[in-house]
This record gives C-alpha cells, structure tokens and sequence, in this order.
C-alpha cells in the first residue's frame, strides 16, 4: 500500500508507516471529497497567486476586502538575544464564501463515520467543515495595530494564505527569561482523538463533543499551580490550521491558556488532515520545538505526550540536541483504545530506544496521571521562578469602508469602526464581546493575583484548586431578593473567584428558579427532579440542598485540604459545616417559623416567641461553645480557621452564620462577643470577612441585604438571653 508523496519514509518512525497500511488510511483519505479550487478567484488573481509562491518576497502583495475573512492567532512575546521584545504574528486569509461543495463534503463525512442521512449530527459536522471549505487567499497583506502606537504590517501571505513573521514591539520591564514553560502534545495526549483509526479521526474531529483525557485537566492544573501562573504553556499538534478554532475552545475549557502550534502543509484540503495528524510527526515536531528554543533557550521546560505517535521520539531528539533546556518528559502509555500496533507502540523497547542518552529520571511513561501529580513536585525542582512571556494585544486594522470579517484568537480587539465586525464562523462560538473581555486581561492583574497568592498562603489560604472536565462556570439557581441558603454557595464561588451566574443576579431568574420547582427541569435521564434551591447546575450535572452542593464545591475550589496531603480532610470539613448549618442556620429559621414554615409568621407569633427565648439563652450559646472548642484544638491548627489551619468551606459557612446571627439577634451577639467566652470564634468572622475577594463581595452589589429570608430581624426577637 503506498504512502502519500509529501512522505519520505527516512524522516518517519516505522510505527507510522505500520499505523498507516494496517488500519487503511489510504482508502479512507484517497475516498473523502476534495475540494476544488474557485477557478473564478484564481483567475481573477493569476498573478497573484503566481507571485505567491515568493511568500513575503512577493513585490506585489494586496489588502483584504469585504468578502474576506482574516485570523490573527494566539501568540507569545519573548526577548531576543539583543534584548528587545519581539513575537511571532500569524495571520490566514479566506474568502468568507463556502465552497460549493458544502453539501457534498458534509454528506460524506457523515457517511465515513456512519451517519444516516439527516442525522441531526450533520449540524455539527457543518459547524466544524466550514474552515476547510473557505478558499485559501494567497498574497494578502494584513495590518494590525500592537497597544495604543504601533502600526504592524504582515504578510504577504505564501501559497496556503498563511504569513509568519517575528515583529519588534514596544520594550517593557515585564518578565525576565528564566523560569519554566510547558510544551503539549494534543490528540490522544489531552484530548480524545483516536489517531491510530481513520473514521475515528473523522469521528472525533467532526461529529463527537470534544473529550479531555480523564485525569489530564488535573494534572495540567497542578502543573500550573507548581510552575507559577504566569508560565507560559505551548500546545503542539500535527492538525492543521483548519481546526484552529475547534481545538483552541477544547483547549481553553479544560486546559491552562497557551498558544496552540498547528501545521499549515494542508490547508487546503480535507483529505489531508489524515496525513497531518499521522505522518512525518516527529521531525514537525523537532522543527517547531527548535523555534521555541531559539526564543526561550534560559527556559526549563516540561514536555509532555503520548504513545499514539512519536512523541517520545521527538522529545528524545529535541534532548539530546539541548539536554540542558529539557527537564522533564511526561509520556502517556495508551492503552484505553483497541487498535492494530499498540502494543508495539507501548512496549518498553520502544522507549528505552526513544530516550537514548536520556537520563532515566527525566523521562516517565505512565498510564494514570495521578501517578504524575502525587510525583511531580518532589522528584522534579519545579521552582517558582517568574516567566518573561507577554501575551500580545494587537487590535485588528482595517480601511473604513472594509466589511472585512475579522476572528482574532490573541489578546486583541476590534477597531472602533462600525463597518469592522467581528465574527465567530458558527462553531467559533466568539463574540466582539468576549474578545473586547481579553483586552482587560493584561499582565497587571495576572501579577496582582500571583502578588495576591502569596500573601495567602501566609494567611493560612485553602488548598490549590481542583480542575476537573467540568471546568465550566457555575450556575446558581437561587431566589433572588434575599441571601437565604443561597449565601453559603456564593461565598465559596467568591472566594475561589470561580466563574459563575446566578440567577439572583439575571433579569427573569426568577422563571428560571420556578422552572425548577415546576419540575419543568432537568428534564433528562440522569439528573432527578429537584425538590428547592439553592440548586447548582455544572455542565449536565445539577444538584440541589446546600451541604451537598459545598460537598461537591469544596475539592473543587479548593475550599478543602488536597487528597494527598489529607485523604479524610473532605468528610471532617463537611462534618463541621453540617453542625453550622444545623445549629445556627436551621434552628434560627425554625425561630420565625416553629409551627410551619408554610403558615405566615404572624400566625405562630407566639410560639415564636417562645422558641425565640430558648434559642438565645440555650442553643445559641451551646453552639458557639462548640465552635470555640473547635478553634482551640490541636486539629485546627495554627491561624484562626477551623481546620488544618487553612481556610475550607466550613470557615465560610460559620461566617454567614455569625454574620446572618448577628443580624437577626443583635444584642444577644454583642453580648456573646463581650463575655470574651468565644474570642476564637469572633476573630475567625473577622478573618474570613477581611479576605481580599470576600471583603470586596461583601462591599459590592451582588452581596444581598437581609429581609424575609433565612435570617429576619423581629424587634420582639432582640433579647439579650
């Protein structure tokens, strides 16, 4: 079975040639619908495209118009060997119209990966061919505008619409060259791709929602926390730049943000993309990784792959060449997918020829990522040296009449020009909005949080957060108009700074908490009907009763002590907050309602009088108790939080106690907090409401004021005891 033409065989592994004849990629790739060429474009610029060929030699370059389409990617600024800042621009031009062939091309797609006809997955498969079915423009010139002064012009453009170029920019004081950088592999390393199998290539890239490797999103998140926030991440995959936009959403959802490197040798076909993602790997890999070197050679780096292809070629070359750059390399065995060649691909031979000269300990191949993230930080000297990357902000420049559409994947925003809009190309899913949110995202306050960072830890900060494959935001669906149960959830989400709605917040939320109640939702198989808020929804989960929810946060926010360095430390935070919440959140409800809580207050006044008296002098008190005995015990630790001396969950949800008690019974708590009988207990309050994110919440709009809800204010209820 021959290989295609663009192979030479020297400069592949064997596994690759194997791959490729014994899981029939020829027929698969040969059989797929190629799309021709807009003969009408090329002859309208036949000089052009000729020229083109001279790539940015090209004396004769032209301007985007109004049926063009432009990208500006991901990039990185670096410090040159002189000193001065400078990053790699790339740019791709397209003409916006679809290809004919639209139709066909989806058709047979869908037929590779078996899809009847009007499978109503066709959608997505149209969302994601589109890239490949825009026509290439050769010879374009683009020119952007870097910060507030700096006019760049790039290209032209060579024969794939591509241009490339190393610009100087702006000097800054940011930054310094040493430290750490993280170069990735993607399919079948991060992400799910099935790249030993041709329709599951197809499968996996057209039609099937993009999956993380389990355990992947952790161990990257870990890596991050060790490596410092700031250090720069570089996702390196054979696809070619069609499925820029496809694996940049993959990769930001799940992943820490980095640029994405992509090939550009088949642009222009679909066909090709089987080739790309399984042939000649390693030498584009080791030619990409040779750029990155000459911009970062003071970095210490982190490479991690996959067996499926030839990483562990690629990074045992890329180490002999530069053993003093490379510190560490990370392979994940694959073994959770059947396919012809795997065990050769895993055998250990195979890696012990792949990592020749290699030192033993800066290799590891493993199955299960937990055996990276329970290892990494005490084998491996990951200091916390600063990173010198920018990320670049450039705003997009166009001539005032143009209609040009721009998708900018960098920092940047448009220019304030109305007939300059930006667009999304269905499955880009980007708005001018998001893009314009970027642009506020700078170095500043990337500095500000790890400045921050530090001065948490020496506060007793809660332990690193938990990534999972449902990083995604949080909704909160609460009623809106009172604190109530609510509060404990928002807390943690402040705390954390996670990304989250909550309906409280939203015009109409309240239909949206109703449709709940109505049992109108969730309406599928896997999550039952929801009895009342606070209710969570995260991806397709969705959880109600608040204990439950902050047991599911917790981990997750990092609200608790990690698994490795306390494996219990989950059920004893979760212990402490179901005794806040039984004690002084239930019992002070059941003040204002002791009969029912479906009759009005006015009709138990009495009765609430009553258990009002009881509460104060009797339960409130032995509470509280409790919790001071809490605070003076060994296993709270050092600082003034509940346990292990960090801050949990169980810590905020004692604060909205406390804050919610002391709004509802205030003479009874001034006189509590004057005894001096529960002196722990109060500075705890104090601590957690001086927090940087809590004290900023509590102070801005979306912290409530107390009314009707959980903790009400009765003129008869404020007794001393």
């Amino acid at each position: 079975m021959s290989l295609p033409s663009t192979y030479r065989r020297s400069e592949s592994s064997m596994l690759e040639h194997q791959t490729w004849c014994n899981r029939g990629f020829e027929p698969t790739e040969t059989s797929l619908a190629n799309m021709v060429k807009a003969q009408g474009l090329i002859q309208k610029f036949k000089v052009t495209h000729l020229l083109s060929y001279l790539g940015r030699l090209n004396p004769i370059p032209i301007g985007v118009s109004k049926t063009d389409a432009v990208w500006l990617f991901d990039n990185v600024a670096f410090r040159g060997p002189n000193g001065i800042w400078q990053a790699e621009f790339v740019t791709a031009v397209f003409d916006a119209r679809i290809s004919t062939k639209f139709v066909e091309a989806v058709g047979d797609i869908a037929e590779k990966v078996g899809l009847s006809k009007g499978d109503k997955q066709e959608k997505t498969i149209e969302q994601r061919i589109t890239p490949f079915l825009m026509e290439v423009l050769p010879g374009r010139r683009v020119g952007i505008k870097f910060g507030e002064s700096t006019e760049l012009r790039l290209g032209p453009g060579g024969r794939n619409g591509i241009s490339s170029e190393l610009k100087k920019l702006p000097d800054s004081s940011a930054g310094k060259p040493e430290g750490w950088a993280v170069i990735s592999d993607v399919d079948d390393t991060i992400k799910i791709t099935q790249t030993s199998d041709p329709v599951g290539i197809l499968r996996s890239t057209f039609v099937a929602e993009p999956t993380p490797i389990a355990g992947m999103p952790e161990l990257y998140w870990q890596i991050k926390d060790i490596v410092m926030p700031s250090a720069p991440w570089f996702y390196l995959s054979a696809s070619p730049y069609n499925l820029y936009p496809f694996l940049r959403d993959f990769t930001h959802r799940y992943y820490p943000r980095g640029q994405l490197i992509l090939r550009d040798a088949s642009w222009m076909t679909i066909p090709g993309l089987l080739s790309n993602l399984t042939l000649g790997t390693q030498r584009y890999k080791v030619d990409r990784m040779k750029k990155l070197y000459e911009w970062l050679p003071k970095k210490k780096i982190i490479c991690i792959g996959d067996s499926t292809q030839s990483d562990p070629e690629a990074y045992g070359e890329m180490y002999r060449k530069h053993p003093k750059w490379i510190k560490l390399i990370l392979i994940r065995k694959v073994t959770d997918i059947a396919a012809i060649g795997t065990e050769a691909k895993n055998a250990a031979k195979r890696f012990v020829d792949a990592f020749k000269g290699v030192p033993r300990e800066v290799w590891h191949v493993f199955e299960d990522p937990a055996e990276c993230r329970y290892g990494i930080g005490c084998q491996h000297d990951l200091s916390s040296d600063e990173c010198q990357l920018r990320l670049v902000t450039a705003v997009c420049k166009v001539p005032a009449n143009s209609h040009t559409w721009f998708v900018c994947f960098s920092r940047v925003q448009f220019v304030r020009d109305p007939a300059c809009c930006g667009t999304c190309l269905v499955d880009l899913a980007r708005s001018t909005l998001e893009v314009a949110a970027f642009v506020t995202t700078t170095i500043a306050p990337a500095l500000s949080s790890a400045a921050e960072t530090v001065k948490m830890s020496s506060e007793g900060a809660a332990a690193k957060r938990q990534r999972s494959n449902k990083d995604v935001p949080y909704n909160l669906i609460y009623w809106p108009g009172i604190p109530g149960r609510g509060e404990f959830i928002r807390l943690a989400l402040e705390e954390a700074g996670a990304e989250y709605v909550d309906t409280a917040q939203v015009e109409g939320g309240i239909d949206e908490v109703m449709a709940y109640i109505k049992g109108e939702k969730p309406d599928d198989k896997t999550n039952p009907p929801i009895f009342a808020p606070p209710i969570l929804k995260h991806g397709d989960l969705v959880i109600s009763q608040t204990p439950n929810i902050l047991l599911y946060l917790g981990p997750r926010l990092g609200l608790v002590p990690g698994v490795e360095d306390d494996p219990d430390a989950l059920y004893k935070v979760n212990e402490l907050a179901l005794t806040a919440l039984d004690g002084l959140s239930n019992e002070p409800h059941d003040c204002h309602h002791p009969i029912a809580s479906e009759l009005y207050y006015e009709d138990q006044k009495e009765e609430a009088k009553q258990k009002v008296e009881h509460y104060v002098k009797t339960r409130l008190p032995k509470f509280l108790s409790y919790f001071e005995r809490v605070l003076n015990s060994k296993a709270s630790g050092e600082g003034p939080y509940l346990y292990a001396g960090k801050l949990s969950y169980a810590d905020l949800v004692l604060f909205q106690c406390l804050d919610g008690l002391k709004f509802m019974f205030p003479k009874a708590m001034a006189k509590l907090n004057k005894e001096g009988k529960h002196s722990k207990l109060f500075e705890l309050y104090g601590a957690v409401g001086q927090r940087p994110k809590i004290k900023e919440y509590l102070g801005g709009p979306r912290r409530q004021k107390y009314s009707s809800g959980l903790y009400r204010y009765y003129e008869e209820f404020d007794i001393e005891g």
